[in-house]
């Protein structure tokens, strides 16, 4: 089996998960005529549009130790309550994200704040009038900021079945993503360039612990092998940095058909990446007047955008983080050796999913 057609196949176990949870917490809430049920539709479309990667390397991981007929069956009814979670907690997470960053497009899509935003413009109206003190904005970030915390609320229901270790374990990583998200926000901020230690600090705990080795852990929890946490969650650390990485480069040279959202919304937003940080090193005096007039200005042409990928490549920093991006994929390939090496009872077929998602991390195109 390839990583294409675990992932495909796990993720469609992964919606249905979702949906009877989605569906369970929409019957027992309180109706609010009829608004509730509207509320849960917005955030079952939503949900349901993203790659599920969170929840896909959980079932990977409690799958990759081997395990009897009956045990599997019933080990794959966990991992996918698990993986619920995750989506449930990354929906959340996102949801604010984008509120706080001003995003209007995710997946292809308007985001979900935008989204209750044109909701609520509509029922204005058609009511013939807006609010005396919130625009359809306001109320859309509003409701959008509640969405993303039924999300959590609802991930907890789910991880509460698991135990104390579990929910001390997602507890711990989602502390550390927020007080990430914090530093990321404060470096996008202020005018000065951070050190490239600095981002990479933000990748590990916003992204790399989060969406890889929580992940990987959580599934190995299920299998009864926290045994094998360490070496998962060294090869984890190492893959999520190259995966975010990877982000970055797609952020800069990708399609936006493929990204669902605008290239160069990071050079607009004023994102400190690698590739950023780097440049600034090697700007020549007379670039830095361009530079600087289109990095964080929000109202940049793609002819802006085209600009600063050029400078990017005239001065190789595109080749030197698709070196880093490299080097950390060697390192993530020697945690899986080592993994293999010294931990008992592996799924080969598995393994060799796990092989497949790292070469599938540096070079991923969307």
């Amino acid at each position: 089996m390839t990583l294409s057609e675990y992932s495909s196949a796990t993720r469609g176990d992964i919606a249905e998960a979702i949906e009877e949870q989605l569906s369970a917490s929409g019957s027992a809430c309180a109706g609010f005529s009829g608004d509730s049920g509207r509320i849960f539709s917005v955030m079952k479309d939503y949900i349901l549009s993203g790659k599920m990667l969170r929840g896909i390397l959980a079932c990977l991981s409690s799958e990759l130790f081997s395990a009897g007929a009956e045990e599997r069956e019933l080990r794959r009814e966990k991992a996918l309550r698990l993986a619920a979670a995750l989506e449930f907690f990354q929906a959340g997470l996102l949801v604010h994200d984008d509120i706080m960053d001003k995003d209007e497009m995710r997946r292809g899509q308007p985001t979900m704040h935008k989204t209750f935003e044109r909701i609520e413009a509509a029922h204005a109206g058609a009511a013939g009038s807006g609010s005396p003190n919130l625009g359809a904005a306001d109320l859309g970030a509003a409701i959008g900021i509640c969405a993303g915390d039924i999300y959590y609320f609802i991930a907890w229901q789910l991880i509460t079945s698991f135990g104390y270790e579990m929910g001390k374990l997602f507890s711990r990583e989602l502390v550390d993503v927020c007080l990430a998200q914090i530093k990321d926000v404060r470096l996008g901020s202020r005018a000065e360039i951070p050190a490239l230690k600095a981002t990479i600090e933000v990748y590990t705990y916003k992204t790399a612990r989060y969406t890889i080795c929580l992940p990987l852990c959580a599934g190995a929890l299920v299998a009864g092998r926290a045994d094998a946490i360490p070496a998962l969650e060294a090869l984890g650390l190492n893959l999520g940095v190259l995966f975010q990485l990877q982000d970055d480069y797609l952020g800069l040279f990708g399609d936006e058909e493929e990204l669902g959202k605008p290239v160069g919304s990071d050079i607009r937003e004023g994102k400190k990446t690698p590739f950023m940080i780097l440049l600034t090193h090697v700007l020549e005096d007379s670039e830095k007047p361009g530079f600087y007039a289109i990095f964080g200005n929000q109202d940049i042409s793609r002819r802006d955008v085209d600009h600063i990928r050029d400078l990017v490549r005239a001065h190789g920093i595109d080749t030197k983080v698709r070196a880093l991006s490299a080097a950390y994929a060697q390192k993530a390939e020697q945690c899986l050796a080592e993994l293999s090496r010294h931990t008992a009872g592996l799924d080969a077929e598995k393994l060799g999913i796990l092989k497949e998602f790292i070469d599938y991390s540096l070079s991923r195109k969307f």
